[in-house]
């Protein structure tokens, strides 16, 4: 049996970091240098996370000023009395319930302040990439050819022993490979367990050599050439500048010193003239039972690196250090030396052996010989209780640190300086909340982006300053300079701290001031924990979701996933028609034609909407002051398009016949009819003062509106060719403009709209000839200024090319709708020109500026960033791209949407790409934004169901593959359940709580003794029962404080309170700790969502839950489900665990039935019917039989491979096809097959093993689900009987969400062999190899298990070729282009 396996999700979050010059319009050069709303580019940010590989553009522009309606309202909402405001803790305080004010997170500002930003840093995104490998390290260096240009290069790492030197290509406006330097059949590689070492990447500052960490203690050097070097070189040697590098090499560290053994971290520190790295190691291990014999067992050796000589001196060493250090950090040249981490202390080491260090918790003097002074917390005189375990630190400047800690708090560590030398580190009190940190990075000692795996990572501005104040004053400052309306839950605030830095007299002392600010963030979930589907209401419509629970700490909670973009019904419009289209304006019922900017905002007024049966019919609709809909005229026909027209004062309805100006009450102004003989008019495009017809021959006129006159004057236009598609699109971004070259546009053309409304932008036209040419055209001159005849061929970037010879292969004319439209959010808009194919192909080109030094001279170009091979629709159904603007929340949202069958929405955000998204409707056949109905976020549509008024939901988030809504509760989630019955979802959740032993008498056995001690903490669970509506906790149950939840799943159990014999109750299996001398329990709890009865004068029904069963066991519960009836759980015992088979009897007690010894520790239990399918964590998986008569569990096979499975599935597939897929603890997918007939399977005992598939990271839950296969209303009645369902596993890791769906024999072959020639055929970035990817390395077997799952990542690569070379790929493989792209819609499906 085979699979394909696709990520509908890429990893979230952000692991490394890194600021770099990498575009030339981070130079400050460029067509890209500056946007046209006055900003500039200040740098490149590249983040990556496992395989995703994001590149940013840090972009600065000037503060968007408040509109007058934002002004008036901020007046009224601010004319209370002074002194009466809200304080922010007070508000928080009654929104969470929790009774307290936090005073550390109370902003305030001065009485009064309304302090606009000058500018404001935002976050773009320009590439990502999906790699074939999982990026350990991002660094950016400087290569002999930055001399020249003055850009960086991007330096990339990966898990499998590989270095990537990557440079930005200004012509592909993308990233090329520059060299790749691969080390993973180094000796060292080949013999180390790949889940023992990660390869940890670091930079010399001077960008003279990287290193790469190896097994066993060493590491991989690759040198750059410097100028130095090359100036030494003679002539003949001077080929050597087109390679940036020298000849890698591996340093073994254990030939340096035989002492450095067991390395924690390695740095290569600043200041030296040859390449010098610090390395700390530990070459006797000890641990917290070993201290009396072995406490201070780390040592940090300083190593130049001289790769000529190939020597390596020790040039100074620390010995004695304490064992339980972290990570180190290098100190810039001014300081000298590195700063040690451990979990309680920061340690400060030069190159003399000097330390000096701070303790931020009591047990840093107990662990260690060296005595540090505990440091109080702030004013309060408490010693400090800090815990360094998760932190990140970065220098802001020479003597100013920041310390990211796991909470999300920020603090400073100070440098006092003694002369030359460091007198003391001093740990400040909490200056801000933010996300946790994962990775920092700082770019100038201002910009700070903080990346987290938890959830959203910020960018941050830090400003610092020094004051002169009086010893008395000197105190902590907090204020806040807010940027961004982000949610403050999530981020907390961001503060401003005062410390003293040094005393400049005996009454006054300077402080430094560092201000904190966020600039912006990249939205993510986080990781993902446990997941479940289930279904929402809204109204009386159900909606599937997967909630998932995300994050980590305070950015913890629930995230709903749709595969659709979920909308909320507001009201239901029969009255109004519209089945062949809808169009919705803001029309003015002055007949002044004063432009005025505070009417073109007011809401709209007069809707148009159009019937084609059973009579054609056109309706003029306007809204009673009650709110009801009122038909002021009816015109027989159908409308082509309808706009607001001459500065909103009235409207033109173009019809196929006619063009119609129509005041806002209905009455027709003035009229334009079509001659005899005239084609009927078939498209129409308006944008004030143009409007432009096409009519069924393909012929192309223009009207333009005089304002003067009030009337339509024709436009000569003779000169426009016959078409398939045209339109106008208004350019307001200005890359137009600023693109074509002067004496092209029409500067000396400006209408009165434009004068009226300079923010508009000016109007083109683009044409779809029907040869397949594309042309751009000004207006109203008419001439062309973009032209090309390659966009049939889908090729990655368009260029203007007036006689270009049509790609051979490729029938031109395939494109059957085209729209220019832009596609972002707020002011900060990117254009694009998406087209849809005969072949129901979806593209995105982004038009971009043509680089200075194209060849040949070129004003734009289009850069294809999305391809999507969409389901085939009816072949008659119609489809229409259309452009519209969206108010969402705060913000406005501008896109495209797809009208027809299998509708869909083209969206995206400034720091995501281009997202496709289907509507929740299966056909929509028309489409209109309106603000008619007092909500700027409705949209008005014409459904299976109707017209109906939808509205845009506030909190969704776009920026992802899938739609999501985070719900955050501030505490870790570790499972969730749905329960069916009730449609109510249930959480558990963990919280922190001190754990204490007690003696039989109940005194405790020890209490902290000392200052800055603690009490040791432990995991406890709740189980919460959440309202569908609000998402918050209505109920729940706390867990004893020793007690936490391994597993919480929805069963159905016999029982007697049932008519059907059968209901669902809430099974939980947790662990009691005891202690380390004790061993641990278990219990299992039967819980039941119960209907309670009404509040007195609710309507909605109440739940509870109600606990039924609470049975105790002698180990952890580690998993549980539901068989016929019956409860299977999974008991660890000492040596071995046992699975038991239960019933629930009378809902008050579990009775035993079977019983059956299994490995070591049970992962998962999953069941089919009386098949049960264990996954163990070190014997792989068994496949189980279970037995009414008598009652028996009896074994069918195994895997007797000494594997650590995760979870196991059913696999099912077409035609009964039975197999199994299980993931364990490093990410390998594995599908097995049970088959007696087998001579290798021992008569069935054994499973086979057919396959193996690196995933590269461990599965942290999977679910199976069933996948229909969908047939035609012809072929339904005849074959809906023999068609069986599939399975789907979805499967999660690091936050993705991947699909393993399964594929018939002919169609993998197929695409096997499809899949080998884009291995062959394909640039894929980085120089990486895909099929070594996930190729697992295998001792047991002559070949590697390869061939059984397809990588759907590396298949989609033919998605994006053009189609002149997947016709080719295709006719490779021995069928059609056609049969492929069939292939992709049957298995690119989410669920």
């Amino acid at each position: 049996m085979y699979g394909l396996r696709h990520e509908l999700l890429p990893p979230s979050g952000v692991e490394h970091a890194v600021f770099i010059k990498l575009t030339p319009s981070s130079l400050g050069e460029g067509p890209g240098a500056s946007s046209s709303s006055g900003g500039k580019v200040i740098a490149n940010l590249v983040v990556a996370r496992s395989s995703l590989l994001r590149i940013f553009e840090v972009r600065e522009e000037p503060a968007p000023l408040p509109t007058l309606q934002e002004a008036e309202a901020k007046t009224k909402s601010g004319a209370s009395k002074p002194g009466t405001e809200a304080v922010e803790g007070e508000v928080e305080m009654d929104r969470e319930g929790e009774g307290f004010v936090s005073m550390a997170q109370v902003k305030s500002l001065p009485a009064g302040s309304s302090v606009i930003p000058s500018t404001v840093t935002r976050l773009f995104l320009l590439r990502e990439h999906r790699l074939h490998g999982n990026v350990t390290g991002l660094a950016s260096v400087k290569t002999i050819a930055s001399s020249d240009d003055g850009l960086d290069r991007l330096l990339i790492s990966f898990r499998d022993a590989k270095i990537s030197l990557l440079e930005w290509s200004e012509h592909l406006f993308d990233i090329t490979t520059v060299s790749i330097h691969t080390y993973e059949r180094a000796p060292k590689v080949l013999t180390a367990d790949p889940g023992h070492w990660r390869g940890v990447l670091r930079v010399d500052p001077s960008s003279r050599c990287a290193a790469l960490s190896l097994p066993k203690e060493s590491l991989a050097i690759l040198p750059f050439h410097t100028a130095a070097e090359l100036e030494m070189m003679d002539q003949e040697r001077q080929a050597g500048r087109d390679i940036p590098y020298s000849p890698s090499f591996i340093l073994d560290l254990g030939d340096v010193d035989v002492r450095i053994k067991n390395i924690i971290d390695f740095a290569f520190i600043p200041g030296f003239n040859n390449p010098t790295i610090a390395v700390a190691f530990q070459t006797i291990q000890t641990w917290t039972g070993r201290l009396n014999e072995h406490k201070d067992t780390v040592s940090v050796f300083i190593i130049t690196i001289d790769a000529v000589t190939r020597t390596y001196p020790v040039i100074s060493q620390m010995n004695d250090l304490p064992y339980d250090v972290l990570y180190l950090v290098p100190c810039p040249a001014a300081l000298g030396g590195v700063l040690l981490v451990t979990p309680n202390a920061i340690l400060h080491v030069d190159q003399t052996s000097r330390t000096v260090g701070v303790a931020v918790n009591g047990w840093a003097n107990r662990v260690s010989a060296i005595n540090l002074p505990i440091q109080t917390d702030g004013d309060e005189g408490h010693p400090l209780e800090i815990k360094l375990e998760g932190s990140s630190l970065a220098f802001l400047r020479d003597d100013s640190i920041a310390i990211f800690l796991v909470d999300g708090s920020v603090r400073r560590l100070l440098v006092h300086m003694e002369g030359r030398n460091i007198s003391r580190l001093e740990v400040s009190p909490v200056i801000a909340q933010c996300t946790i940190a994962s990775v920092v990075s700082v770019f100038n000692s201002e910009r700070v982006f903080i990346g987290s795996t938890a959830g959203p990572s910020v960018l941050l501005r830090a400003l610092h300053s020094e004051e002169v104040v009086e010893k008395a004053k000197v105190d902590t400052v907090a204020t806040v300079e807010e940027e961004m309306e982000l949610d403050e839950e999530i981020y907390g605030d961001l503060a401003t701290q005062a410390v003293a830095t040094n005393i400049a007299g005996p009454d006054i002392e300077t402080v430094t001031v560092t201000k904190l600010t966020l600039r912006d963030a990249l939205p993510d979930h986080g990781i993902i924990s446990h997941m479940t589907f289930g279904v929402t209401m809204q109204g009386d419509r159900p909606l599937p979701e997967l909630v998932a629970c995300t994050g980590v700490g305070h950015m913890a909670g629930l995230t709903r996933f749709t595969n659709y973009l979920p909308t909320r019904l507001r009201r239901k419009i029969p009255g109004i028609g519209g089945a062949q289209g809808i169009w919705s304006m803001h029309v003015k019922r002055s007949t002044s034609s004063q432009m005025d900017k505070r009417n073109a905002e007011e809401r709209h007024s007069v809707i148009v909407t159009t019937n084609a049966s059973p009579a054609p019919m056109s309706r003029i609709i306007t809204r009673k002051p009650n709110g009801d809909v009122n038909v002021v005229g009816r015109t027989p026909g159908v409308t082509i398009a309808a706009g607001p027209f001459f500065q909103n004062t009235c409207f033109v309805q173009v019809m196929t016949d006619s063009v119609r100006l129509i005041e806002a009450e209905g009455r027709e102004r003035r009229s334009i009819k079509d001659g005899p003989g005239q084609s009927k008019i078939a498209s129409a495009a308006i944008s004030d003062p143009f409007i432009l017809l096409r009519r069924e021959d393909g012929a192309v006129s223009l009207l333009k509106g005089d304002t003067m006159e009030g009337k339509l004057i024709p436009v000569e236009s003779d000169m426009l060719p016959a078409c398939t598609c045209s339109s106008i699109f208004t350019d307001a971004s200005g890359v137009m403009r600023s693109a074509i070259p002067v004496g092209m546009t029409d500067e000396g053309t400006e209408t009165l709209e434009d004068i009226l409304d300079a923010d508009r932008g000016k109007s083109w036209v683009y044409l779809l000839l029907k040869g397949g040419e594309l042309q751009i055209r000004s207006l109203p001159a008419l001439e062309v200024v973009f032209s090309s005849r390659t966009l049939g061929g889908l090729p990655p970037i368009v260029v203007h090319e007036l006689h270009t010879v049509p790609e051979v292969g490729h029938a031109q004319g395939d494109i059957e709708q085209i729209c220019i439209a832009p596609i972002g959010e707020g002011l900060s808009l990117k254009y694009y020109l998406t087209l849809l194919t005969k072949q129901r192909v979806f593209v995105a080109y982004e038009i971009l500026p043509a680089p200075i030094s194209s060849t040949p001279p070129s004003p734009l170009r289009l850069v294809k960033v999305l391809t999507r091979i969409l389901q085939q629709g009816h072949p008659q159904a119609a489809q229409e791209l259309k452009s519209f603007e969206l108010a969402a929340g705060d913000s406005v949202i501008h896109g495209v949407f797809c009208t027809g069958e299998e509708p869909f929405w083209v969206l995206a955000r400034n720091c995501s790409p281009l997202r496709l998204y289907p509507a929740m409707n299966s056909a929509i056949h028309a489409f209109a934004p309106s603000s008619m109905f007092a909500n700027k976020g409705d949209v008005l549509v014409h459904s299976e169901e109707g017209p109906a008024l939808i509205q845009w939901i506030e909190d969704l988030q776009i920026g992802l593959d899938l739609p999501f809504r985070n719900i955050l509760l501030g505490r870790q989630c570790t499972s969730v359940v749905f329960d069916r019955a009730t449609l109510h979802f249930l959480a558990i959740t963990n919280r922190t709580a001190k754990f204490t032993i007690y003696d039989e008498e109940g005194n405790r056995l020890w209490a902290p003794d000392g200052p800055g001690i603690s009490d040791p903490t432990i995991e406890c669970s709740s189980l919460e029962l959440l309202s569908p509506d609000t998402w918050t906790p209505i109920d729940g149950y706390e867990f004893a404080r020793n007690e936490f939840v391994n597993v919480a799943e929805s069963v159905s159990l016999e029982t007697l309170s049932a008519e059907q014999g059968v209901k669902d109750f809430i099974v939980v299996g947790t662990t009691i700790f005891r202690g380390e001398d004790l061993a641990v329990k278990g219990a299992t709890y039967v819980f039941e969502v119960v209907e309670v009865v009404k509040e007195p004068g609710s309507l909605k029904r109440r739940n509870k839950l109600k606990l039924l069963c609470r049975d105790e066991a002698k180990g952890p519960i580690t998993a549980v489900c539901g068989m016929n009836g019956y409860l299977v759980s999974s008991m660890g015992q000492k040596a071995s665990a046992v699975i038991y088979v239960r019933a629930f009897e009378l809902d008050e007690r579990l009775i035993g039935l079977a019983f059956l010894d299994v490995g070591l520790s049970v992962t998962s239990l999953t069941t089919v019917k009386n098949l049960l399918l264990v996954s163990d964590a070190a014997k792989s998986v068994w496949f189980v039989c279970f037995q009414e008569d008598p009652f028996k569990l009896v074994i069918l096979g195994k895997d007797p491979a000494t594997i650590g499975a995760t979870n196991a599935n059913f696999f099912f597939g077409e035609g009964g096809d039975l197999s199994f897929v299980t993931s364990d603890d490093r990410g390998i997918l594995r599908i097995y097959d049970y088959n007696p007939m087998d001579p290798d399977s021992n008569a069935g005992q054994r499973l086979l093993c057919r396959t193996e598939f690196d995933a590269q990271e461990e599965h942290k839950t999977a679910l199976t689900v069933a996948r229909r296969p969908t047939v035609t209303e012809a072929e339904a009645e005849e074959e809906i009987e023999v068609q069986l369902s599939q399975s789907q596993s979805v499967l999660v890791f690091d936050g993705a969400i991947s699909i393993l769906s399964p594929v018939d024999t002919p169609t993998f072959k197929r695409l096997s062999l499809l899949q080998g020639h884009l291995v062959r055929n394909v640039q894929h970035v980085g120089g990486l190899n895909p099929k070594s990817f996930r190729t697992v390395r295998n001792d047991t077997v002559s070949r590697s298990l390869t061939k059984g799952i397809l990588d759907g990542n590396l298949l989609a690569a033919f998605g994006d070729l053009p189609v002149a070379r997947q016709i080719e790929a295709a006719k490779t493989i021995g069928t059609g282009r056609e049969v492929v792209l069939d292939d992709f819609r049957m298995l690119w499906k989410s669920w």
